[in-house]
């Protein structure tokens, strides 16, 4: 969360949010001044999430059911959106990232954060290759910022959408 600048007061979406376990680290990063939208596919994960908020107390978390190809946030709202250990899952990357654009505040980020199969063995070749990650980027209305590469087992994919113009950055 360093990494990518997160801090407290902001509003960030997390899409393929599962049953939470990010959701809730980003809930204390951004406090209750700021808000988190889990995002999911699964009405039972977003459930278990519900649940947790009112055992806990927590009231910045807000639930929404999505659809494969749209997490379905609300429009420009959102200062960075999280994808965690989901993005290998999608159905259809390309298209979700493209809908993201209506929800993000100017200036935003996309976080795609997900298993990098040269730092383990993925011998089923679940997980995306950094090529294939990037090919998927490039073929959306975002661009590649930067990649981080310090996590043991992840790679950290920084997005930014692309110049409405034909002034992009690559």
């Amino acid at each position: 969360m360093d990494a990518v600048g997160l801090q407290p007061g902001m509003v960030v979406g997390e899409v393929g949010a599962g049953h939470g376990y990010f959701t809730f680290w980003l809930a204390r990063r951004v406090g209750p001044a700021g808000k988190v939208y889990a995002n999911d596919i699964s009405r039972s994960a977003l459930s278990a999430i519900e649940r947790r908020c009112q055992r806990e107390g927590i009231a910045h978390i807000e639930t929404i059911l999505g659809e494969v190809e749209d997490p379905l946030f609300p429009d420009g709202v959102l200062d960075m959106v999280f994808i965690v250990n989901a993005f290998h899952d999608l159905k259809k990357p390309v298209e979700l990232l493209n809908n993201l654009l209506p929800s993000l505040k100017p200036g935003a980020t996309v976080v795609i954060m997900d298993r990098d199969p040269e730092k383990f063995s993925d011998p089923g070749r679940h997980f995306l290759t950094k090529e294939e990650v990037l090919a998927e980027i490039s073929a959306s209305a975002f661009v590649l910022d930067r990649i981080e590469t310090f996590l043991p087992q992840h790679g950290l994919y920084i997005l930014r959408p692309k110049a409405s113009d034909n002034n992009m950055i690559s």
